[in-house]
């Protein structure tokens, strides 16, 4: 090592027990890394895998493409990411190659720990001092040893720092014009029938289509079937109730467009494996009694 690149002068502070501090700072906690590497591995058709009530943080590295969350479409060219908080409901469509390379860092946040200001539906830019620190997250992962594959979570920690900082007085990402927009406004529209008890035909009446052209277009261009796509965002929004809201399980299942509570727990034992009750059990932070929802086939 070269002690040449040590500093020679450094002041002595005036109170040695009061030092700099940043409690506020991202505590990153069960964490994992993994790539994806065919598109088809992107669109998770299993419960298990598609029910995010972790932290997604995801980086292009080959092939663009782009993920709507919420409605809202960002498209990511390599060297781009984008961070999709718990219970976001997301997927993948405008994939340029069947081939790609997508890095993944799902974890949780610490109790303490800050909320990651200024991330929401953001295309990530990350400088290439940040892009760095990304790769050698990925590279430590994959160390046989455990003691240093336990440094990525401080990586993880200045990581997520970086990117707040570098994102802090950008703007926010629009959903992009062209083909794919017309996927978000379907999106919305559908979003809209779930609480106003619409139709699929209703929705294709207001885009001048019939319902199994519609079907069949939204099929082809996402890789989702609308029916499909009905059912996750439901999953989703009521996971993102019962986690963060007062609301007993009749108001729940109102807000996620049930009129009856019975046909609510059913669909949600179908979609999950468990019943309301347990589901929201399972969420809750630090539970005794908490587990994780069963896979369950489609």
């Amino acid at each position: 090592m070269n002690l040449d690149t040590f500093p020679r002068s450094i002041q002595e502070p005036d109170n040695l027990y009061r030092g700099l501090d940043a409690p506020y700072r991202p505590r990153t906690r069960n964490l994992i890394v993994f790539l994806r590497n065919r598109d088809k591995s992107l669109q998770q058709n299993n419960f298990s895998n598609q029910s995010h009530h972790r932290h997604v943080l995801m980086l292009s590295i080959e092939t663009a493409g782009s993920v709507i969350v919420d409605s809202t479409e960002l498209s990511l060219k390599p060297g781009q990411g984008l961070l999709v908080r718990p219970f976001q409901f997301h997927h993948y469509i405008n994939l340029e190659k069947t081939r790609l390379c997508w890095l993944f860092i799902t974890f949780d946040l610490g109790a303490g720990g800050t909320q990651l200001p200024g991330l929401d539906y953001r295309v990530l830019n990350p400088k290439p001092t940040t892009l760095q620190l990304w790769s050698d997250i990925a590279n430590t992962w994959t160390s046989p040893d455990s003691a240093r594959r336990a440094t990525a979570l401080p990586m993880l920690d200045l990581l997520l720092m970086q990117l707040v900082q570098e994102n802090q007085i950008r703007p926010i990402s629009t959903p992009t014009s062209g083909k794919s927009s017309w996927i978000t406004q379907v999106e919305q529209l559908l979003i809209q029938s779930i609480h106003n008890n619409g139709s699929v035909e209703q929705i294709a009446e207001q885009l001048n289509l019939s319902g199994r052209r519609l079907r069949t277009l939204f099929q082809e261009q996402t890789g989702v079937s609308l029916r499909r796509y009905r059912a996750n965002y439901q999953v989703h929004r009521a996971m993102e109730l019962m986690n963060g809201s007062s609301d007993n399980l009749s108001q729940i299942a109102e807000r996620c467009g049930f009129h009856s509570l019975s046909v609510f727990t059913r669909f949600i034992r179908r979609e999950t494996g468990l019943t309301p009750r347990e589901l929201k059990r399972s969420l809750t932070p630090h539970s005794p009694e908490s587990h994780q929802p069963k896979k369950v086939e489609n």
